[in-house]
């Protein structure tokens, strides 16, 4: 065979023209062909040689080959040919056509890249690429192939292919569109440039692009500006992705877009919201793969976007909310960034609720991102949101803050984020929605799991989590400090119960049937700490009846307080483990085994806050103190998780240092006193420590200090007490820190009564040397040693002397024989009768107040023994001449009645109180009022029935010592007519405290069916003291008589629908106050009743004290008592004053104005001028209750004034409009629409559905009225958060909303 290559193709070329060649011989060739083939160099001069070969290859039979084999070979001869002859290889257009035909045939194989025809493949690619066979692919008008050719080239491009392949591709690309492009070719192109996956074709796309960015700039222009501008008309399949194609070719050939970015503004003005949405969408992309930069090259269009978050769209404005967290995550500095966030911060505040949760959102995430530069301002905004109106968002808010403060605290615990006192306020932020009661989810009991399970990451240490409870607990003010307190009280409760029930499951020898009372009850009071009570009852019941002792070993380990948190997560796993994951109550196990865990705080977070201030004791910083905040928080609520840390209270106590103070002595103090004591030996330092803060530290201090003794060393007549006596004693002689000395004594004769007995002389000597001796007289203007103190030192010094002797008072095995003598005391000091005290004027009220608390703070234990003479004056102190001793005394008064710790009798107190001319004064009378009958009326609802004749307790017991006290008032009405009621100040106290307890009589009738009736006992009353008289002084009997008479007939007025077949036949009234009246006695008096007291005369009092004036009279004079208020500074010499209500006669006004007594006396003209240099709002002495008057010149009341602003209400309607002042025609403005003086109990079924608002508790609530009961008079009431209320609308202020129907 010849050897050379010419001669090879030659011969091959004439074999090949032979007829019926077989596939073998056409492949062995074809292959000899394109060997030589291969070794031939480009020449013209080879045409003749080749002409044999060509003419064969374009045979119809080769062309047309249907082998494989045979068809890639001829493939390869070609573009050999093609080459060595180039550039004018012997081919027509048609053969062309067919050659190209079966080059892109075998293109369609490059995918194939095991394939062992892939290497011949690359060669015709690589030939097609550098002959640029694509151009006269063009020119011979196969446009058809080139489209196929390059769908070819995009599905066979893989990542595996060789990068030599995808060149050439891209070079055959390149020349193709450098020549002509078509929409076609550029629709393949975007179609592959989108394409999710990302892979080699979309590579192969972005080069092209690239590439040919100017071929393809005019096209790719018009084509998406088509689609911007023209969304009617679809420009053809790809229309709808012209936003990703934007985005891809802003990548990578940015300067393509240079004319169509603005045309996006367009899209942002669109009248259709998915269109808005897509471009908000795309913007937010164009930003972020910029860096930002985008607003700069396009800044209409940025200002455009901007706007977009105040979208009329919901959609939208949440789209604009993500592209701004991705911007801001992408380029968090610069002006652009600040611009993002101002347009997020507005959208916190939206309307719509889902658009303020994503922003939340937003923010949070992007916190996260960068804890240390983001603008905590922006958090604190977010965190607002937890006060949203919408309960959802104020869930989500909750969440998302959750999951911020948990990630700040891990990067902490990591090191990779420092303590940030921005984001330590965040569970101050959480806590408050304990207060929250439209949701459950915010209730105490599901708060706790919050704090237990959500606000710290499970892996966080307890040296860590310690930390971060005393930097958040700093920014804590009072009602976080109180919620929390409320969460830890109702996990104490839920402890204690659960381990009485445990207690009960373990014992064996009570009766089973008493057990499971008393467990079934204790189930009941634990399921008030889940949601679903019923439900939960039932698991309760469905744990009693397991089997395993294990499950409740593993519960009685939980609550064991000395378990560290490794030992409480293994025994919680331990328990959930023994339940089992598919058990039905699996869930409640778990929430139950956290609940009755030490899951919020433990020994080991105690023990390492105690451990960190040890090294602090000598600083007082804000750490410092919040710890000590805490730990005393802790040791009120939880004392027994300070076992364990012993070593290190002994090491806090055992020397002076800036840390003991009166909180720490305080906790020591709850510790000292708490049922699991501590293993502390009272060492000699730390006695010392306390001796010394008894003795020279503050008062505060020197209780806490005492108390901590007295717990500790647990025996009043240890020698130490008696050492400590002596030197406090030694000490008052000295006049060395008398204040701290006399609290210190005073509570160790409390702790230690035969310490009295020792020192009786000496104590009596003191307090008698200070109440008499010049030493310890004030002089009117002189300074106190407290600043801020509203009487003098030597005052002081009394009262504190008054409360030493109080606590030597409190046992009752050392005083009963000195009581006496001490309450005669304080009645003399209330009088101002106590003819051995030296005290200055202005300093006297402060005294009187003492003098009444102590007498409150005695009746904890004496109230036996309180004469009626000082109950009555006691009580009158309600209506003092003084602001600051009534203020002060209702406040100290309420807080023993909530306690419980004296009679409810003493209410009567706010009764009188209750027509102060003070508007805050008044108005918290009233509260405490309704707030103490109301909460003893329950108490007596839910007494035994075996206790049903004592009646001594009911709050209806306390009228038989309110008619007591007005008998003996001066003001008591001297004749009484048709046309003339007396003074209706004086009924008042007497009108209250009735009303009050019919409409709760009526309320709890409503809630709990029948029971002992208030107004039946009323009745009782008033009989039993019609056939009494005045034990004292036997000219108040006609007083009392009066008074019962018009009680009796109030009461019928009250409560028309009240019968009294069920009053009490006898009525035990206090033996110390009446006795009984003869039969002839009782006949004459009731006679003389009869001529003067009727039921007209009655209807005139209540008319004048309807609710309606008591409220329109709080809203006026609440002004006037703050405008007299800043008025009252300004020095006055002399002040006349005006009664908190006027006389009221018929169809006019008659206003008298009266002076008051202090109680007991009237008070002399020369105390009624100096009184007013006592306190800051100077008032004076006038009716029965403080009045605040302007001086000349200032924006104070006048005389005319009142009087026409205490009006009666039908005066008001009458009254022309032109002589009203202008307050009152602001008043009368305001309240035209309300609804009390509206018929209601005429209308009663009318009013059911309908929509109202009622004025309560200084702010107004909207409810529907739900039902009416005709039978009581009430309306029940269904507020917005679903709270129920039964109330009387005649006697309440409200309004019709969203309703057309008038209420005049």
């Amino acid at each position: 065979m010849p050897s050379s290559p010419e001669q090879v193709v030659s011969e091959v070329g004439k074999r090949l023209a032979e007829p019926r060649l077989g596939k073998d011989a056409l492949v062995k060739l074809l292959k000899q062909a394109e060997n030589a083939l291969s070794e031939l160099s480009q020449s013209s001069s080879l045409h003749d040689t080749l002409h044999p070969l060509s003419k064969s290859l374009v045979q119809t039979t080769l062309l047309s080959h249907k082998d494989k084999d045979v068809r890639l070979l001829v493939a390869v001869c070609f573009i050999e040919v093609m080459r060595i002859l180039a550039p004018d290889p012997p081919f027509t257009d048609k053969v062309f056509k067919e050659i190209f035909r079966i080059f892109i045939s075998e293109f369609a194989g490059l995918a194939e890249t095991s394939s062992p025809y892939l290497t011949r493949r690359m060669k015709i690619l690589e030939n097609v690429a550098a002959l640029r066979c694509s151009v006269i692919m063009l020119d011979t008008g196969c446009q058809d192939l080139v489209l196929d050719m390059t769908k070819i080239f995009f599905s066979a491009v893989k990542q595996g292919l060789q990068q030599c392949a995808h060149q050439a591709m891209l070079s055959i690309m390149t020349q193709i569109l450098n020549e002509k492009v078509t929409q076609p070719l550029l629709d393949v192109i975007f179609r592959n440039l989108v394409r999710e996956d990302k892979g080699a074709s979309h590579k192969l796309a972005v080069d092209i692009i690239q590439n040919c960015a100017e071929k393809l700039e005019h096209m790719v222009r018009n084509f998406l500006s088509s689609c911007i501008l023209n969304k009617d008309a679809a420009v053809n399949e790809h229309w709808k992705l012209h936003h990703k194609i934007i985005l891809e070719i802003f990548q990578c050939a940015p300067q393509m877009l240079f004319a169509v970015i603005p045309s996006l503004t367009h899209e942002l003005l669109s009248d259709q919201v998915d269109i808005r949405l897509e471009a908000v969408h795309l913007i937010g992309r164009l930003l972020v793969f910029s860096n930002l930069r985008f607003s700069e090259e396009n800044q209409y269009v940025f200002v455009e976007f901007l706007k977009r978050f105040s979208d009329k769209s919901a959609e939208v404005r949440i789209a604009a909310i993500d592209a701004a967290k991705a911007c801001y995550i992408a380029v968090s500095s610069g002006n652009v960034a600040r611009d993002i966030l101002k347009a997020l911060e507005g959208r916190l505040l939206d309307f719509d609720d889902k658009v303020r949760i994503r922003a939340v959102y937003a923010v949070c995430d992007l916190a996260k991102s960068n804890l240390s530069s983001f603008p905590f301002e922006l958090i604190l905004q977010a965190a607002e949101r937890l006060r949203d109106k919408k309960i959802s968002v104020r869930k989500n808010v909750m969440h998302k803050l959750l999951d911020l403060y948990r990630d700040y605290c891990e990067k902490c615990s990591k090191g990779t984020a420092t303590i940030n006192t921005h984001y330590e306020q965040i569970p101050a932020k959480l806590i408050v929605l304990c207060f929250d009661k439209d949701c459950e989810s915010f209730r105490p009991q599901n708060m706790e799991l919050i704090l237990a399970e959500e606000l710290f990451p499970s892996s966080l240490s307890p040296k860590e989590r310690s930390r971060h409870w005393v930097e958040f607990f700093s920014y804590f003010k009072s009602q976080h400090a109180k919620a929390l307190g409320i969460i830890f009280s109702q996990k104490r409760r839920f402890q204690l119960d659960m381990q009485a029930y445990l207690s009960l499951r373990a014992k064996k020898e009570e009766p089973s049937a008493e057990i499971q009372k008393k467990i079934s009850v204790l189930f009941r009071k634990m399921s008030a700490s889940y949601k679903d009570t019923s439900k939960v009852e039932e698991c309760f019941e469905i744990l009693q009846q397991m089997k395993d002792n294990n499950i409740f070993k593993d519960l009685t380990e939980l609550s064991k307080e000395s378990t560290t948190s490794a030992t409480v997560r293994s025994t919680r796993d331990s328990f959930l483990k023994r339940i089992g994951s598919k058990h039905p109550i699996y869930n409640f196990c778990k929430e139950l085994s956290i609940k009755f865990s030490h899951s919020i705080l433990n020994c080991d977070i105690i023990c390492a806050i105690l451990e960190s201030l040890l090294p602090l004791r000598n600083e007082s910083t804000n750490y410092t103190e919040s710890a000590c905040d805490l730990l005393l928080l802790v040791a009120m609520m939880f004392p027994s998780l300070f076992q364990g840390s012993e070593e290190y209270l002994l090491k806090l106590f055992s020397e002076e240092s800036v840390l003991i103070n009166e909180k720490t002595l305080q906790m020591l103090a709850y510790l000292s006193k708490s049922v699991c004591h501590l293993s502390v030996n009272l060492s000699s330092d730390v006695y010392m420590l306390l001796e010394q803060k008894c003795i020279e530290g503050t008062r505060a201090e020197s209780k806490y200090a005492i108390s901590a003794i007295a717990s500790l060393i647990q025996s009043p007549d240890d020698k130490k007490f008696a050492k400590l006596c002596e030197k406090v004693v030694g000490g008052l002689h000295d006049n060395l820190n008398v204040p701290t000395l006399l609290q210190s004594l005073g509570l160790i004769l409390e702790h230690s009564p035969c310490m009295y007995m020792l020192y009786d002389d000496q104590i009596i000597s003191f307090v008698q040397h200070v109440f008499v001796s010049p030493e310890f007289v004030s002089t009117p203007g002189l300074s106190s040693l407290d600043e801020d103190s509203t009487c003098s030192f030597s005052c002081k010094l009394k009262i504190y002397c008054l409360k030493a002797l109080v606590k030597s008072y409190l046992p009752r095995t050392t005083a009963r024989d000195r009581i006496e003598h001490f309450f005669k005391m304080l009645l003399d000091i209330i009088r101002e009768e106590f003819k051995p005290i030296t005290i200055c004027e202005s300093d006297k009220p402060h005294l009187r107040l003492a003098a009444g608390k102590s007498v409150l703070r005695l009746a904890t234990r004496w109230d036996s023994h309180i004469s009626p003479e000082l109950f009555r004056s006691v009580l009158l102190m309600a209506r003092d001449s003084s602001y600051i001793v009534r203020k002060s005394f209702i406040c100290k008064l309420h807080g023993l009645l909530k306690k419980h710790a004296i009679p409810v009798k003493y209410a009567c107190a706010f009764a009188l109180a209750s027509t102060d001319y003070s508007g805050d004064v008044r108005t918290e009378s009233h509260r405490y009022l309704t707030e103490v009958l109301k909460e003893q009326r329950g108490l007596s609802v839910h007494q035994n029935s075996a206790n049903k004749d004592s009646i001594v307790g009911h709050p209806s017991y306390a009228v038989v010592f309110l008619i007591h006290t007005l008998a003996y008032e001066m003001e008591f009405p001297s004749s009484f007519s048709e046309k003339e009621i007396g003074s209706a100040e004086f009924w008042s106290p007497l009108v209250l405290m009735l009303r009050e307890l019919v409409e709760i009589d009526n309320l709890k009738r409503v809630e709990h069916g029948l029971t002992t009736s208030s107004v039946s006992i009323l009745y009782g009353i008033f009989k039993a003291v019609q056939k009494a008289e005045d034990l004292a002084d036997s000219d108040i009997t006609h007083k009392l008589h009066i008074l019962s008479k018009i009680g009796l007939l109030m009461i019928k007025e009250l409560d028309k629908n009240c019968t009294m077949s069920d009053s009490p036949r006898h009525i035990l009234l206090p033996s110390s106050y009446y006795r009984l009246l003869s039969r002839s006695e009782r006949k004459m008096d009731e006679c003389c009743q009869g001529e003067i007291i009727t039921a007209s005369f009655v209807k005139r009092i209540l008319k004048a004290h309807e609710p309606y004036n008591h409220q329109r009279e709080f809203q006026d004079d609440t002004k006037c008592s703050i405008t007299a208020e800043r008025v009252s500074n300004e020095p006055a010499p002399q002040r006349e004053g005006c009664s908190s209500l006027n006389k009221i006669a018929s169809g006019h006004n008659k206003v008298k104005m009266k002076k008051s007594s202090v109680p007991g006396e009237v008070v002399s003209k020369k105390n009624d001028q100096n009184i007013h240099s006592l306190e800051k709002d100077r008032v004076s002495s006038c009716g029965s209750a403080g009045t605040k008057l302007s001086s000349p010149g200032s924006l104070g009341l006048t005389m005319e004034d009142d009087s026409r602003g205490r009006a009666s209400l039908l005066e008001k309607q009458n009254r022309p409009t032109t002589k009203s002042s202008t307050r009152e025609k602001v008043s009368l403005k305001a309240d035209h629409n309300y609804c009390s003086l509206m018929p209601v109990e005429d209308a009663g079924e009318m009013l059911v559905g309908r929509h109202i608002r009622l004025w309560s508790a200084m702010r107004y609530n909207d409810g529907t009225v739900k039902a009416y009961d005709e039978q009581n008079g009430f309306h029940e009431i269904v507020y917005g958060n679903g709270d129920k209320e039964f109330i009387r609308l005649e006697s309440q202020k409200w309004e019709f909303i969203n309703e057309t129907m008038s209420a005049e």
